[in-house]
Parts: structure tokens; C-alpha cells; sequence
């Protein structure tokens, strides 16, 4: 299983400080736990002031950790900042390790097979397994290119592109995410962004046990997910009170849960460079 870290607001989050997280969650394990969440990819995506997506995925290429790999491939990049943001590190299910050196392997994923007229794009980040992915790979309709199957297809590309043509029969983000919960078997944490317009929503889905799942929003809306507490808060503490989140959803690794969280806000895309100002709480 997975971690994720989603962002989505008016002040703009440094992607060093993302960064920070990500390397803090790829490392995390509890006692009780068989294995880290992630060490065997990790993956960033992030839009700028016009919109435009940027997405930067590594695999397990050597000794050095995913996320380091992530950060040096993204170099002077990693100085930027933005509104909305979608992180992931990887820990391949058991039927997926001979991939993990494979960067298509890695997400968020950003299907683009279906809506390219329909003005909106989305990214997906999935932790768990979607036991019945080859069955819904087979129900889709219209035709789609996945990254992993040059490789292995992996469940969570399925997931994205079952996401993807959902959108595009609804044009609903939340009727979307109510339908992709009631279709993927087993347990399962699913996070989409999406971008329509001036309009950005935020979907989590949990089903069952996984890594964990927890929710941060404030008055104005803004939103904040991780799939574990200590690294966001770690790392994200002061942003957190300066900004009046407050904790709305909190599911530690041991337990089980049904939900589904929605979070929607409506603002023109702007993006800043500057310095990292948010300090690491030790």
C-alpha cells in the first residue's frame, strides 16, 4: 500500500515543503506494520498560474530514496509553489513489485483519453487494491491508453481511467466519486483532483483498512489530506494554525472505514516563486 498528500487553496504551498512530507511519509512505519508506505516510487504533480499541469514521476532506479530522485529531477522547479497539488510514494502490492523500477508504474496519473474537448483535467492517487480491476477495465466503453501496460498494468491506472470516463458522462465530480466507490472492490483510499474552469474539487474516497486517511479544511474551504497525520503536521504545523484548518477526518492504519469527502473552491489560478517559509516543528 501507498500514501498520498493532496493540497488545495488560495495561498499558494511551497513544493519543497510537499517534498518534505513525501520523504517523511515514504519512511513511515509502525510497529505493527510489515513494511514503510512507500520506498518504491514517488510522484508529484502540481498546476501553475495558467492552469497548466506539471507532473513528475520516479521509480526505485537504485539506493537513493524515490522521493530524493523525485527532487532532483524536478531541480530549480522544486523552489515553486501552488494552490493545488497532488503527491504519492509507492509501495507496490505483492503482484506488482517486478514494476517498481518503472516510472509509468508510479502516480498520480493523469488519464487524457476521453475529455480533451470537455475543458477539465484530473489527476488520481490510490492506495490499496482494487480487486476487481481487470473487470472494470472491461466494462469501459471507450478507448483508452494506459502508461503501465507496456509494462504490467497496474490497478491504479485502472481506477484513474474509470475515473476519467465516469467525469466524462456525468460532468459531476461528486456524482463521479459516489459512482467509482460503489464500482472498486476491496480496501481502498482513492484522492482526485480535478480542474474545470476557475473551479478545482478535491475527492477522497475511503474504503476498509489501508494506510490510514486523514483530513484537514478550514472556513474558506481550503483543504489538506495525508494519509498519515505526523508527516503533514510535522512539517506543515504553522501553515496549519495560520490558516485555521481543523482535523475533519482522522483514520489510523488500524482501522476500518466507509466515507467519501468533497471538498470544492472556486478561484483563478495563480502560482508564486519565493522562499520556503514554513518551518519543519521538531
Amino acid at each position: 500500500m501507498c500514501g498520498i498528500f493532496a493540497y488545495m487553496g488560495h495561498i499558494p504551498l511551497p513544493i519543497l515543503e510537499v517534498l518534505k512530507v513525501l520523504h517523511i511519509l515514504e519512511s513511515e512505519q509502525e510497529p505493527d506494520e510489515m513494511s514503510p508506505v512507500g520506498g518504491h516510487g514517488a510522484g508529484i504533480a502540481y498546476f501553475n498560474q495558467k492552469g497548466t499541469l506539471a507532473l513528475t514521476k520516479v521509480g526505485k532506479t537504485n539506493n537513493i530514496s524515490p522521493v530524493n530522485d523525485l527532487q532532483l529531477q524536478l531541480g530549480e522547479t522544486a523552489n515553486n509553489s501552488s494552490r493545488l497539488i497532488l503527491g504519492h510514494v509507492r509501495r507496490a502490492s505483492p503482484e506488482f513489485l517486478n514494476t517498481i523500477q518503472h516510472k509509468k508504474c508510479t502516480q498520480p496519473y493523469k488519464p487524457n483519453c476521453t475529455h480533451q474537448t470537455l475543458g477539465f483535467t484530473m489527476l488520481t492517487a490510490h492506495n490499496g487494491y482494487a480487486q476487481n480491476y481487470q473487470q472494470l477495465k472491461n466494462t469501459l466503453k471507450q478507448p483508452h491508453q494506459y502508461e503501465s501496460q507496456k509494462n504490467t498494468l497496474i490497478d491504479s491506472e485502472v481506477i484513474a481511467h474509470l475515473t476519467e470516463e465516469n467525469l466524462t458522462k456525468t460532468r459531476n465530480p461528486t456524482k463521479t466519486t459516489h459512482t467509482i466507490n460503489q464500482q472498486v472492490k476491496g480496501n481502498n483510499t482513492i484522492v482526485t483532483l480535478y480542474i474545470i474552469k476557475n473551479q478545482a474539487y478535491l475527492h477522497a474516497i475511503q474504503k476498509g483498512k489501508t494506510r490510514g486517511l486523514t483530513a484537514w479544511t478550514n472556513p474558506k474551504g481550503e483543504a489538506l489530506i495525508c494519509t498519515r497525520e505526523k508527516p503533514a503536521t510535522k512539517v506543515l504545523n504553522r501553515f496549519l494554525a495560520e490558516n485555521k484548518f481543523q482535523k475533519i477526518i482522522h483514520i489510523c492504519h488500524k482501522d476500518s472505514a466507509n466515507l467519501e469527502a468533497h471538498f470544492h473552491l472556486r478561484f483563478t489560478m495563480t502560482t508564486q516563486k519565493h522562499p520556503t517559509n514554513h518551518q519543519e516543528i521538531n
